[in-house]
């Protein structure tokens, strides 16, 4: 097992997602670890006739996820927001693999997966669908023991040096705000870049610029989420941007909007949250 390799941000306008959904994540243990970064749940009971949808900026992770009406599905790591559009009373479970994990556990290419959804009965088999049934039909607690067993029975039987190789990279780009550029990267590991960009294209299906680029995006939106009055020049230095015209460009590229926009939405949220616990 290694340290953290996404992190547990990602959710927009979380004052707002406060008041509709309520998100819970899970460990993983034991050597399933190797692969899977851990389990997710959103329970969610909204009032008749309102909905609501929650927006994520994704992570560079797969996601299996399990549902009562679609059932289970396979995820890839997406390009832009993923928009979650809900309405009366629902629970969704969902397990994240680690960077890269994905493609070690299966085998299957990276490219064929990013910003892919497929029913999960094409990646592990007809058991899966039964094994949906199982997870809709208990409770969280069940669920990561249930689907724990499930792909701790198909794990690769032996170790991946490329693949822990890669861990060890997107660990440093996570833990390490400095490193900005892949230069940096390919510096401190003592690889070549082309070699670091091969690296990340066979296993995840993005290339290391676009990792350190969402890691700091992360960032960047959880920051004007507990401060929609920050300085966005000061913002976008402190994150590792040149400029902030460059900021407000990678932020509207993946979001849909500038920085400014959802900084105003993150203080209205603010607004209603608090009106509401009044």
């Amino acid at each position: 097992m290694t340290g953290p390799t996404a992190s547990d941000k990602g959710l927009l306008r979380p004052q707002e997602a406060a008041r509709h959904i309520d998100l819970r994540r899970y460990p993983v243990s034991g050597p399933l670890g190797t692969w899977v970064e851990r389990f997710w749940a959103v329970h969610w009971d909204l009032p008749e006739g309102s909905s609501y949808e929650s927006v994520v900026v994704p992570h560079p992770c797969v996601n299996l996820s399990f549902m009562p009406m679609l059932g289970a599905e396979v995820h890839g790591p997406g390009l832009a927001v993923s928009r979650h559009p809900l309405t009366g009373r629902g629970r969704v479970f969902g397990v994240k693999f680690r960077p890269g994990g994905f493609t070690a556990f299966t085998g299957i290419e990276a490219a064929a997966v990013a910003d892919w959804v497929a029913g999960a009965a094409t990646v592990f088999g007809p058991a899966v669908d039964e094994l949906n049934d199982v997870v809709m039909g208990g409770g969280d607690e069940a669920a990561v023991e249930a689907v724990s067993r499930f792909l701790a029975a198909r794990s690769p039987a032996g170790p991946d040096e490329r693949y822990g190789e890669l861990l060890r990279i997107v660990t440093a780009m996570l833990e390490d705000r400095s490193i900005t550029r892949v230069d940096q990267v390919a510096s401190r590991f003592f690889m070549s870049q082309k070699a670091i960009q091969r690296l990340f294209q066979a296993y995840i299906g993005l290339g290391p610029k676009a990792l350190i680029c969402r890691y700091r995006l992360h960032d960047a939106a959880d920051r004007l989420a507990a401060d929609p009055g920050a300085d966005l020049a000061r913002l976008a230095a402190e994150l590792g941007w040149s400029d902030q015209a460059h900021f407000t460009h990678d932020f509207k590229d993946l979001t849909g909007f500038p920085p400014s926009e959802y900084a105003a939405q993150c203080a209205t949220a603010a607004r209603e949250l608090v009106m509401a616990h009044r």
